[in-house]
């Protein structure tokens, strides 16, 4: 994460790596013409295959990799025919948003992302999916708990259904490790530092003061203590700012900042910020030996860094798992097929079929837990060094804290981070940054409340 970043989140990656990498997810990156049959406009004269009545839909995403779903889902001739529109990451939400203000021009299908699901599940515009002529509350047992409750609205409703999660952990470099002697094994690592052994950041702390030690300080053992110890640790007690119009900030963000105020201060990590050529650079030249990160790297790392392929090993993280980023697929009220669109949602998002169709090409990981029962998630991966990573995604997400998200969370990230800047920069109190943040947030939300 550069500290200027707009977000401690993958949005800033979202931007940089946006052709090809699945829904920010095998680390990638929804659209623009308004959606056949919405709004007040007469409903599009449905074409025939035969004697068959095929109704046309509109799929937004911001990821090229949608006319996955689109094909996949065409093929089985269930009586609709998706359209796939691939727009820029920002657009497809505020063109969303505006389709609402203005009574049209929403597509039969859209997608949100994690960072901006919390803008729409406090307005209207969107269907409820628990409510006729929907039946998406059947699907609640089998989606990841926090996932859920981030699609739903403050009164029960869920007008986003889950998608593709982002479960995270600490990856590290098994070729770094064993040339400066240490456990390259996830076994031996996982002992060292992982929440289900019972380690600590404190843990985590001192296999950073080894790496750095080992290597004569050549070599740290992450890039960023903003991206990869305040991220990790804030994002352990559920991804947002907000209990309703309560602010978290001082509760949630107080440690996390702490934490790596001090890890910059041991000068543990390579201060590298994340996301730009510095960071690549950084990787290239074996700067840093792991990183904190959601599996959805895999994808941008493939692209952009293939001579680490095989090199990363996984496991989860000190103190907590935890989730960064995903998905979710919502029905706009102002659709006129929202019965055949909910048939695309229940097939893409609420069936294993659907979901390993967009995962086994992408790495996207699902939300919809009996996909992980395919064998696919029992393989070894080549990517991971024949680490059989995709199980330990599953028993990372399936212990995530739940929060709601808020529609401001994306502005007090931008006040958060601010401050984050300053304790690692300029060496500010972390313990004052964080009043001083949520000060700033009571002052600039209307409605917010310590």
């Amino acid at each position: 994460m550069a500290m200027n970043d707009k977000s401690l989140s993958r949005r800033r990656f979202l931007r940089l790596a946006a052709a090809g990498l699945g829904a920010a997810g095998a680390a990638g990156v929804l659209a623009a013409c308004g959606g056949a049959a919405t709004g007040d406009a007469p409903a599009a004269e449905a074409p025939a295959e035969g004697n068959k009545v095929v109704v046309d839909l509109t799929f937004w995403w911001w990821d090229s990799n949608g006319q996955i779903w689109a094909d996949e889902y065409n093929k089985l001739n269930r009586g609709a025919k998706v359209t796939f529109v691939n727009t820029p990451f920002a657009d497809s939400h505020d063109k969303l948003l505006t389709s609402f203000a203005s009574g049209s021009g929403a597509p039969d299908i859209a997608s949100l992302e994690i960072g901006r699901v919390g803008g729409f599940t406090a307005k209207g515009g969107l269907a409820d999916l628990k409510a006729a002529p929907f039946d998406g509350g059947k699907y609640e047992k089998d989606m990841v708990k926090y996932k859920w409750t981030q699609g739903s609205t403050a009164d029960g409703r869920l007008v986003a259904m889950p998608w593709d999660i982002g479960p995270a952990g600490v990856w590290y470099r098994a070729d770094i490790m064993e040339k400066l002697g240490l456990p390259t094994e996830p076994e031996a690592i996982e002992e060292l530092i992982s929440h289900t052994k019972g380690k600590t950041w404190e843990d985590f702390f001192a296999l950073a003061q080894t790496v750095k030690e080992k290597s004569g300080g050549k070599i740290k053992l992450v890039a960023d203590a903003g991206t990869d110890v305040y991220g990790g640790a804030l994002r352990q007690g559920g991804e947002g700012y907000f209990d309703n119009m309560k602010v978290l900030i001082e509760e949630k963000a107080t440690r996390p900042a702490q934490l790596a105020a001090d890890f910059r201060k041991q000068e543990l990590d390579a201060n590298i910020g994340w996301w730009g050529a510095d960071w690549a650079a950084g990787v290239k030249n074996d700067a840093f030996a792991a990183m904190v990160i959601a599996c959805w790297m895999q994808g941008g790392l493939t692209k952009d860094q293939p001579q680490t392929i095989g090199k990363w090993r996984v496991v989860p993280a000190p103190e907590a798992s935890y989730n960064w980023g995903g998905s979710f697929c919502a029905i706009p009220e102002q659709g006129k097929n929202i019965e055949m669109a909910w048939d695309f949602v229940q097939w893409a998002c609420c069936s294993a079929e659907g979901q390993n169709a967009m995962f086994k090409p992408t790495g996207v990981f699902p939300a919809y837990k009996p996909a992980w029962a395919d064998p696919l998630y029992d393989q070894p991966q080549d990517f991971f060094g024949g680490q059989r990573t995709f199980r330990v995604w599953g028993d990372i997400a399936d212990n995530v804290a739940s929060i709601s998200r808020s529609p401001y969370d994306l502005q007090a990230d931008d006040i958060v981070n601010a401050e984050i800047a300053k304790v690692l920069v300029e060496g500010k109190d972390p313990v004052q940054a964080m009043k001083d943040a949520e000060a700033a947030a009571l002052k600039a939300i209307e409605g917010a409340t310590p």
